[in-house]
């Protein structure tokens, strides 16, 4: 398990982590914190090194702060300020620190910031509306006046209402955008959730391009739940979407109130599916919600609506590998409008081929703090359920690949004689769309879900009444026991198998396992001619490559660093909330076997990609 933590704000200039030779991304932390100090709150830079540091190749993602932090890092290397201005063609290299390699013009830290600001930085990246991630932003856009273009916004449509509602209104803040008759120091650009399919091409179809050498693909999440009003077209001025009576206590709304009475609920189903017994489990900790449904009817007759955010997956079209990086979301496991899922599913792809290097996402509080009391936020018990999700979507993705590895023949009637004999005639790997990306989906029978193998004619199916009844599905582990077949089976952990018109999606569960391989001494295919029976093998030969994708889904994120943001500071003597989340991730991680590398970032830190 690799760990990493430092908490405070001492040497900055040597705060480094990950290696610079042969990295895709740079990524510098402006601010690490979800408050409540107003200096530290969310801010990131972002850049490919294969750009060096020229005009417009750094992007910035949120902007609590921005520009007051970038004059505290170069500050380390040279004056604040200086009374005397620069002589004609004067420049000078920083020649350590995050910001290493840029020629600046000016001699003082204050200069050199307005200048990486007005020229190198390109585009705001919002995740969401809140202060917290986007004041900077606003403070900062009368620097851009005597430039020579305007910054560009790049975010969902009710991300960039919310700006133009809210903050660049003339009331809150001057309209400096270039829409309503601004000023025009910013302009805005919608994404569209889940990518636009009409750009880009193959891996990076969806994807649009932000800045020289990366591109964005924006997903939806969700923060929680906020009481919702009408909108009203003659009071622009209110907050929309907002109730009068707004507090804290019901900004969300968690399924069961605290996660030891989710457990319980959770865990009473535990002995009616023995799919999930070969896995060990966090005594503490929820299981991935599988049985439990929010109370919808509850939640509209009281008007909430969820709080939107969103997740950005950042491309660098050079070297092909991706960051995926969060805003503030709240867990899938209590939320009433689950989202994360559908990030994690378009990200066990990129995982599973080796394209996503690293993740940053939020993790808010440690586990002492009670689920009605996240705000839309996640702790250490629930990132873990998250990232346990990612890592079996990603075993899934393997075994897929490793199923489909079928020989090549020299007829289509051999072929098909062959597939015959290893199970069910659908051995393609069927492919389904979410949110406009391509996942492999695990070759299924056309009449049973979730199961690989071949079934004799004579055997009867049986359903599993605690796994059919309340997923829909039959029992994987039923029919398995009824399979005279040895083929890997490989069914889903947890399955979202879709959206029902009331509610979230269903859920089915089933297992992962990997049983003996088929030999040509088969009784299957016994009275097969031995080249079928060789073909077969080959088959099986090509599965037990990827075998730990069905033994060990738990090593799927072994070669994955998630690094800690938006951790709240807590301003207290004594260890550093960051420090504590780290140490309970990684004990929770252990306990269950999960192996990533976890990280905590700190304020004018350095990240290699």
């Amino acid at each position: 398990m690799r760990r990493n933590a430092t908490d405070g704000e001492s040497g900055l200039s040597s705060r480094v982590h990950g290696n610079k030779e042969g990295a895709s991304f740079q990524v510098i932390v402006l601010g690490a914190s979800g408050g409540p100090r107003e200096d530290n709150v969310s801010g990131l830079l972002v850049r490919a090194p294969q750009s060096e540091w020229r005009k417009g190749s750094v992007i910035a993602v949120d902007a609590g702060v921005h520009l007051a932090s970038i004059v505290r890092i170069l500050q380390q290397h040279m004056p604040l300020f200086s009374k005397e201005r620069p002589p004609p063609g004067f420049s000078q290299v920083i020649a350590e620190g995050p910001f290493a390699g840029v020629r600046c013009p000016g001699i003082s830290a204050r200069a050199n910031a307005l200048h990486i600001f007005r020229e190198l930085m390109h585009a705001f990246l919002i995740t969401h509306p809140h202060l917290d991630h986007l004041s900077a932003m606003g403070v900062n856009t009368p620097a851009l006046e005597y430039g020579r273009e305007a910054k560009t916004i790049l975010a969902l449509d009710s991300t960039i209402e919310a700006i133009k509602s809210h903050i660049f209104n003339d009331s809150i803040w001057p309209n400096l955008s270039d829409e309503g008759s601004g000023v025009g120091f910013v302009t805005y650009r919608r994404l569209k959730e889940g990518g636009n399919n009409r750009l880009g091409s193959g891996d990076a179809r969806g994807y649009v391009r932000i800045c020289e050498n990366l591109a964005t693909l924006c997903m939806g999440v969700t923060h929680g739940k906020c009481k919702a009003k009408p909108v009203s077209p003659h009071h622009r001025s209110e907050s929309i979407g907002w109730h009068d009576a707004y507090a804290f206590p019901q900004r969300r709304l968690s399924r069961i109130s605290d996660h030891e009475s989710y457990f319980a609920a959770v865990h009473g189903h535990a002995s009616q599916s023995s799919a999930l017994a070969h896995l060990p489990s966090v005594p503490t900790t929820p299981a991935y919600p599988t049985l439990h449904t929010p109370n919808l009817g509850v939640l509209e007759a009281d008007n909430f609506e969820p709080v939107k955010s969103s997740a950005f997956f950042i491309l660098n079209e050079e070297t092909n590998n991706e960051v995926l990086i969060f805003g503030d979301i709240e867990p899938d496991a209590v939320s009433s409008s689950p989202q994360n899922y559908k990030v994690w599913r378009t990200a066990a792809s990129k995982v599973a081929n080796g394209t996503l290097k690293a993740i940053f996402i939020e993790c808010s509080y440690e586990d002492s703090v009670r689920d009605s009391d996240l705000y839309g936020h996640l702790c250490p018990r629930h990132l873990i359920q998250e990232l346990l999700f990612l890592a079996r979507e990603v075993a899934e993705c393997k075994a897929a690949k490793a199923l489909t590895r079928v020989p090549m023949f020299t007829s289509g009637a051999e072929q098909r004689r062959a597939t015959d004999s290893l199970g069910p005639a659908e051995v393609t790997k069927k492919r389904k769309r979410v949110n406009g990306s391509v996942e492999p989906d695990i070759p299924q029978s056309p009449s049973t879900t979730g199961y690989v193998g071949t079934r004799s004619s004579s055997s009867r199916r049986k359903t599993s009444t605690s796994t059919s009844a309340i997923a829909g599905d039959v029992s994987p582990m039923a029919l398995r026991a009824q399979s005279p077949s040895r083929i890997p089976q490989a069914t889903k952990h947890v399955h979202f198998s879709g959206h029902s018109p009331s509610g979230p999606p269903r859920i089915r569960t089933g297992s992962l396992s990997h049983s003996q391989p088929l030999t040509a001494a088969s009784p299957t295919n016994s009275t097969r001619p031995a080249s079928h029976s060789l073909n077969a093998a080959l088959h099986q030969s090509a599965i037990a490559e990827d075998s730990n994708a069905f033994e060990k889904p738990h090593d799927s994120l072994s070669n994955l660093t998630v690094h800690i943001i938006h951790v709240k500071d807590t301003l207290t003597d004594g260890p550093g909330p960051g420090e504590i989340i780290l140490e309970q991730l990684a004990e929770r991680a252990d306990e269950i076997g999960l192996q990533c590398g976890f990280h905590t970032t700190e304020f004018g830190e350095s990240i290699w990609v």
